[in-house]
């Protein structure tokens, strides 16, 4: 008689396997075991570990407590206080609702947990061995509960040998906890160790729980964002300002409705809004919190509770990139070094206006705007601002030279005026055709031949030369780009795309077409026929490749990233090198072109590098100690 091969388990090695998912290592029972005590409405949580938590992890709090009659119950399999039925999945506010948390850090370790439910005169004491209940008593405590879990995974060797060394264990532990902060600012929170504190927060407002998980300096570098997205969705919290800039992506927090949550989607949306601002391999810090109806999210993904699925993910990648591109744009005044003075550009002359009104009066493109409000000379301060107006209207830029008036704004991208001839800035005609501009600083020269210095009201300047005309190229072509005119190519490119690019290219086919780009399906295959003359040079595998990267972000997004990249990579070709010698004459041209017409020098390259740095007179002083 043959047997069956499948067996039912015992209920020990099951709750033992189904541990594996919830508790993985020591940060694991720790974020557990916190979450509860913030469900429990405690608003001071202490946490104390030895030996990285796999020794001893200790949880205290003053939160409402467990009742004598349910502490058994709590450390059952999938018994929890936080559901009822499984409608409750569809509006999850609590942080701990697995029921399955206590059960599983009980079967692979030693747990004693001490607890005084609010309205009793006893507080009452219960301890575990690898699930089982071998202890039961009353005790003595304050009004709320500490849970004691030692020798953890003491039974389970094989699991114990793939943690970390005690110290890895410790910062994951640190890293976890200091998430908790952020996501909860309200509640008090300290980490210790053998040592002594790892991490105190008193409680208080996001702002603070930073300052608490990270340091002053860190919250100094942040900017708030606070805006209402489409509807019910909200985005709170803090970014970091484009000059404060980390590594990696460590710094990154996404809290959804107070929970913290691994989402590339939130992580994607801001570093899109980013991308003007940033230069490549450098990333922004953030700490955000999306508040959406719980019904349009689920956090009943994982175990672990750090997985979530939105039912809109086009309307929350929107809502994020949204408020920080506001709030960086807001603040990008605040990113540009000025010189001060109304003597630093020459307006036009009077007599010139009539010339002015008489050209625009003529263009189709001309705005109708008032003759007396028209720009003489247009400069963009946000040069990516240009994709903006994706309706086909024409940037003009108006210069004057031996009283007469130049149209240069020519819709078609002219590469003869962005070549090396330019870039040597050499030749008096090419002076008299810009814009009567005049520097009133001191130009002290040139310095390891990449450096300009330049003094001004007791302010030096130094500015990385190929940085700045780099710049001043970029901002020429932009001023230059007009979708209304297109490069037929010779060959057509053509793409053969799976089902979901095919969807989302149709989606992003009106925002290509306003750009400048052609493109015409044929069977079963896409052609791209013509594209915008400034980037006729389009390298077409790597432009699709990453727009087809990410299906679900705005179409406007993507596109402008991508059109200023390959922007970007023509003015730096173009544009004076370091370790080129430059003349007096060629310096006074690249700061006179560097500055714009609020007198400002822009502090960065396009690719975000830093263009320009100021020192002071004091800041002299103070390092040959002249003040304190």
């Amino acid at each position: 008689m043959t047997m069956g091969k499948i067996n039912l388990l015992d209920s020990s090695v099951f709750n033992m396997l189904a541990a594996g998912e919830v508790v993985e290592r020591p940060a694991s029972v720790v974020k557990e075991l916190v979450e509860n005590s913030i469900d429990a409405g405690a608003t001071s949580v202490d946490v104390y570990i030895e030996r990285g938590g796999i020794g001893r992890i200790q949880v205290s709090d003053n939160g409402v407590g467990i009742l004598p009659e349910d502490m058994r119950s709590a450390f059952l399999p999938h018994a929890t206080s936080k559901l009822k039925n499984i409608k409750d999945l569809d509006s999850i506010s609590t942080l701990g609702f697995r029921g399955e948390a206590l059960a599983s850090i009980a079967s692979v370790s030693e747990v004693t947990v001490v607890s005084k439910a609010r309205g009793r005169l006893f507080a009452s004491k219960l301890a575990l061995t690898a699930g089982n209940v071998t202890l039961e008593a009353r005790d003595s405590r304050s009004e709320g509960t500490i849970i004691t879990v030692d020798n953890l995974f003491f039974n389970t060797p094989a699991r114990l040998k793939f943690l970390k060394k005690q110290i890895g264990e410790q910062r994951v532990i640190v890293d976890v906890v200091r998430e908790l902060m952020l996501a909860n600012p309200e509640v008090g929170m300290t980490l210790s160790n053998e040592d002594g504190i790892l991490l105190s927060g008193e409680g208080g407002s996001l702002k603070d729980a930073i300052v608490a998980a990270y340091d002053a300096k860190t919250a100094e570098g942040l900017l708030e964002v606070d805006a209402r997205g489409e509807g019910t969705y909200e985005v709170k919290g803090f970014i970091s300002k484009p000059d404060f800039v980390k590594p990696n992506r460590t710094y990154q927090t996404v809290i959804v409705n107070g929970r913290v949550v691994k989402d590339t989607l939130v992580q994607t949306a801001v570093e899109k809004a980013y991308e003007n601002y940033l230069m490549k391999r450098c990333y922004p810090m953030f700490v955000l919190n999306l508040l959406i109806p719980f019904d349009d999210v689920d956090v009943n993904v994982h175990p672990s509770k750090t997985e979530v699925r939105f039912a809109d993910r086009n309307r929350v990648f929107g809502a994020v990139y949204r408020t920080v591109k506001e709030a960086l744009d807001a603040a990008a005044g605040a990113d540009r070094i000025y010189l001060g003075g109304d003597n630093l550009i020459s307006p036009v002359d009077e007599e010139v206006k009539p010339q002015v009104k008489e050209e625009v009066e003529d263009s189709d493109a001309a705005s109708e705007q008032p003759v007396a409000e028209q720009p003489t000379h247009m400069l963009f301060k946000d040069p990516p601002k240009l994709f903006e107006l994706l309706g086909g209207e024409v940037v003009r830029v108006f210069e004057h030279s031996d009283g007469e008036l130049h149209d240069r704004a020519i819709s078609a991208y002219d590469s003869a005026n962005i070549d090396k001839s330019y870039s040597r800035m050499s030749t008096k005609s090419e002076q008299d055709e810009e814009v009567g501009r005049a520097f009133d600083g001191r130009i002290i020269g040139q310095i390891f031949a990449t450096y300009l210095v330049v003094e001004r009201d007791e302010t030096l300047y130094i500015i990385d030369q190929h940085a700045a005309h780099e710049r001043i190229l970029y901002d020429k072509i932009v001023g230059k780009f007009d979708a209304s005119y297109a490069q037929p190519l010779l060959i057509p490119y053509k793409l053969t795309l799976t089902g979901d690019e095919e969807d989302y290219l149709e989606r992003v086919m009106p925002a290509l077409n306003k750009l400048g780009f052609e493109i015409t399906k044929s069977a079963g295959s896409y052609l791209v026929r013509a594209v915008p003359e400034p980037v006729s040079k389009l390298n077409f595998s790597n432009f699709f490749g990453v727009l087809f990267e990410n299906i679900y972000s705005e179409s406007d997004v993507t596109l402008v990233g991508l059109l200023k990249d390959q922007l970007c990579q023509q003015a730096c070709k173009a544009a004076i090198k370091g370790g080129e010698a430059l003349s007096r004459e060629q310096i006074e041209r690249v700061i006179t072109n560097y500055l714009d017409l609020d007198g400002a020098l822009p502090a960065k390259c396009p690719h975000g590098r830093p263009a320009v740095i100021k020192v002071t007179k004091r800041d002299l002083e103070k390092l040959f100690k002249r003040v304190v």
